[in-house]
C-alpha cells in the first residue's frame, strides 16, 4: 500500500532514521486502519526497546522506553513470535506498564537471524480485531520494513563513528600546538557536545596534597552551585571514581546514594577517571535531564576524551614545573610521558605462544609503538609502527595513529580494510612530510596462522625450525604517503618453534663506535641464534647484542622489539 505518494516500502530505504520511523509508522497506520502504530528497536545492547510517537505538525516526537522484556514489544522480543490480542480475548502475561488499548498486534522485525525490531499496532478504528488478513499483510511489510530499518542503522552507526574519529583527530591535532589549558578543555567540552549529548559536563583534577577535587571548568550548571563543588576523593560520584578509577554510568541519579544534587534537572550522569602511567589525576563527568541517557558506546567515547584531557592537563602540569629548564628538555619529558602511556604494560598469556615486548626510550624521544590488541578469545593482534620525526609533535601523531587502528580494529574489518582507512586517517589528518611506518598482523592461535599487512615498516624475521629465515614484505606504502593507498594482506602457517620478531629502525640502524649499523643480516643471526630460548629471553638477547654493538656511543634511537614464539603441541 502507498502512503502518500511515497511509493512501496522500497522508498523508505534511503531515509535518515527518525524521519524513516515516522514515514513507517504512518505507513502501518494507514495500511491496517489502526489507532497507533510503533516501531520499537532494541537499543544500549538489547537492553532497552525505544519507540516515538509522531504527532501531526510540527509537535516533537514523544520517546517511550521499556526494559527487554515489558510491555507487548517486550513479549515479542522474548518470544520472538508475533502477538495478536483481540478486544474480548484472552492476554498473555505481560511486564511492566501497559498502554491501553483495546486490541493489539504485534510483530518482531529480526536482522541477520536476531529479533533487533518490532511493529506494535494498536486499536482498529472500526473497533473490531485485528484479523488473518492484516497479520499476513504486516509480515509481508514487514520484511522490507526490517531491512529499511537495517539500511537507516547501518548508516546511522557509520556517520557516528565518523563524526566520532573526526572529533578526536581533531583535539589531538589541538593538543599538538602551543595552548592554554582552559581553552583546551573548553574545546573538548564543545567537540564532545558534537557526539555525546549532555545537559552540564565538568572536568576535575585531584590536589595530590589535600586530595581536594578541584573543578578545572563547567558547562551547565546553575548560579550558586559551586558549593555542590566542594568534593573530596570518595564524596560524591565524581569522588569515588577518583578514588577506585573506574568509570560509572548511573540510569537514575535519584536511586544512586552517592550523587551530589548540584543540578535540579539532572536524571542520568557520567563519569570517566583521567588516567595517567596507571594513577588517576581527574574526573571527566557529564549530565542529562533525561532518564537513562547514557550507554556502554558513550563510555568508550567519553573515556577517548578523559584520555585525550589527561595528555592535557599532564602537559600543563610538567609546563608549569619545568618553566625554568630549557624548552627541549620539557619537550622530551612531556612526549616520554604521552609515549610510555600508550605501551603494553606486560605481554598477555596465550596458550601455545610466548610473546614479549620491549620498548627502551633514547634520550630524544621518537614515535615508536607496539601493542597486544586483543580481537577476540582465539585472535590477537600485533601492532608496531614507527612515526617520522621526534618530540612530542611524533608521540601526538602516534597517539592519533593508534586511536584510529584500535577504532578500526573495534569495527573487525579484514586487515586491508583497516590499514586502508587508517592510511586515510592519517593522510587526513598530518602534513605532508609526516608518515608512520606500521605492521599489523592478527595471530590466529586456535589454527596458527598469522595474517599480516606490512605498511612500509621495517620486515619482520620469522625464524623458522630454527635456522630458515623469512621476511614479512607483503603490504603497502607508509601510512600518510598517498591519499588513496591499497594494501595486500598474507596468511603465514606457524609451525613448532617457529619464532617472529617484530622491530623498529632503533634495532636494524643502531650505529657502532665507527658509525656502522648493526643492519638486518645481523639481527637474522642473532634471531637465529637466541630461537632455543623463551620470547622474553630473545627480546633481552637481541636488546644486549645492539647494546653491545653500539658499545661506548649508546642507543641513538629508541629500542623496539616485539617476539612471538610458537611452542610445540
Amino acid at each position: 500500500m502507498a502512503d502518500e505518494g511515497i511509493g512501496p516500502i522500497e522508498g523508505f530505504r534511503s531515509y535518515h532514521l527518525l524521519d524513516l520511523l515516522r514515514a513507517l509508522s504512518r505507513h502501518c497506520r494507514r495500511m491496517l486502519d489502526c489507532e497507533v502504530a510503533r516501531i520499537w528497536l532494541a537499543r544500549r545492547g538489547g537492553a532497552r526497546l525505544v519507540a516515538r510517537d509522531f504527532p501531526e505538525g510540527e509537535a516533537p516526537a514523544v520517546e517511550h522506553r521499556l526494559a527487554r522484556g515489558e510491555g507487548l514489544a517486550g513479549w515479542v522480543f522474548t518470544h520472538d513470535r508475533p502477538l495478536r490480542i483481540d478486544p474480548d480475548g484472552q492476554r498473555p502475561p505481560l511486564m511492566g506498564t501497559l498502554p491501553a488499548f483495546r486490541s493489539a498486534l504485534v510483530l518482531p522485525l529480526h536482522r541477520r537471524g536476531q529479533v533487533f525490531a518490532a511493529v506494535e499496532c494498536l486499536d482498529r478504528r472500526d473497533g473490531g480485531r485485528f484479523s488473518d488478513a492484516d497479520l499476513d499483510r504486516l509480515e509481508v511489510a514487514g520484511e522490507q520494513i526490517a531491512m529499511a530499518l537495517d539500511n537507516a542503522l547501518l548508516y546511522e552507526e557509520a556517520d557516528r563513528r565518523a563524526l566520532e574519529k573526526e572529533v578526536l583527530l581533531e583535539i589531538t591535532k589541538t593538543l599538538s600546538a602551543p595552548f592554554d589549558l582552559d581553552e583546551v578543555i573548553e574545546a573538548m567540552l564543545k567537540s564532545l557536545r558534537q557526539v555525546v549529548r549532555y545537559d552540564a559536563a565538568a572536568l576535575y583534577l585531584v590536589n595530590r596534597k589535600t586530595l581536594a577535587l578541584e573543578q578545572v571548568s563547567a558547562v551547565g550548571y546553575p548560579e550558586g552551585s559551586d558549593e555542590a563543588f566542594g568534593l573530596r576523593v570518595g564524596v560524591g560520584l565524581v569522588g569515588w571514581v577518583a578514588k577506585t578509577g573506574e568509570a560509572v554510568i548511573v540510569p537514575d541519579v535519584n536511586k544512586d546514594a552517592r550523587y551530589v544534587r548540584a543540578r535540579p534537572g539532572t536524571r542520568s550522569e557520567l563519569a570517566a577517571p583521567l588516567v595517567v602511567q596507571g594513577r588517576t589525576i581527574g574526573v571527566f563527568n557529564l549530565e542529562s535531564d533525561v532518564e537513562d541517557a547514557y550507554h556502554e558506546g558513550h563510555l568508550e567515547l567519553l573515556a577517548a576524551f578523559a584520555a585525550q584531557a589527561a595528555v592535557a592537563v599532564e602537559r600543563a602540569r610538567l609546563t608549569r614545573e619545568l618553566l625554568e629548564r630549557r624548552r627541549l628538555e620539557k619537550e622530551l619529558a612531556i612526549a616520554r610521558e604521552i609515549q610510555s602511556s600508550f605501551l603494553p604494560k606486560r605481554a598477555p598469556v596465550i596458550a601455545g605462544f610466548e610473546l614479549a615486548g620491549t620498548a627502551r626510550p633514547h634520550r630524544e624521544v621518537g614515535g615508536d609503538y607496539y601493542d597486544f590488541i586483543h580481537v577476540s578469545d582465539t585472535r590477537m593482534g600485533l601492532a608496531i609502527a614507527d612515526v617520522s620525526g621526534k618530540g612530542i609533535p611524533a608521540a601526538l601523531l602516534m597517539a592519533g595513529f593508534r586511536m584510529s587502528l584500535l577504532a578500526e580494529i573495534r569495527n573487525e574489518f579484514a586487515i586491508r580494510a583497516v590499514m586502508r582507512k587508517v592510511n586515510s586517517l592519517v593522510y587526513e589528518s598530518t602534513d605532508p612530510d609526516k608518515f608512520v611506518t606500521a605492521f599489523y598482523g592478527v595471530l590466529d592461535c586456535k589454527n596458527r596462522v598469522l595474517i599480516f599487512s606490512n605498511a612500509g615498516h621495517n620486515p619482520p624475521v620469522l625464524v623458522r625450525q630454527g635456522s630458515v629465515v623469512e621476511s614479512l614484505l607483503e603490504g603497502g606504502v607508509a601510512f600518510g604517503v598517498l591519499p588513496d593507498a591499497q594494501y595486500e594482506e598474507r596468511p603465514v602457517a606457524l609451525e613448532d618453534d617457529d619464532v617472529l620478531v617484530l622491530y623498529t629502525d632503533g634495532v636494524s640502524e643502531a650505529q657502532s663506535p665507527t658509525g656502522e649499523h648493526f643492519g638486518q643480516r645481523r639481527l637474522e643471526q642473532c634471531a637465529v641464534d637466541l630461537a632455543g630460548r623463551g620470547a622474553a629471553e630473545i627480546v633481552e638477547g637481541i636488546v644486549q647484542a645492539v647494546l653491545d654493538w653500539t658499545g661506548e656511543r649508546g642507543q641513538n634511537d629508541d629500542l623496539t622489539l616485539m617476539v612471538v614464539k610458537v611452542l610445540a603441541e
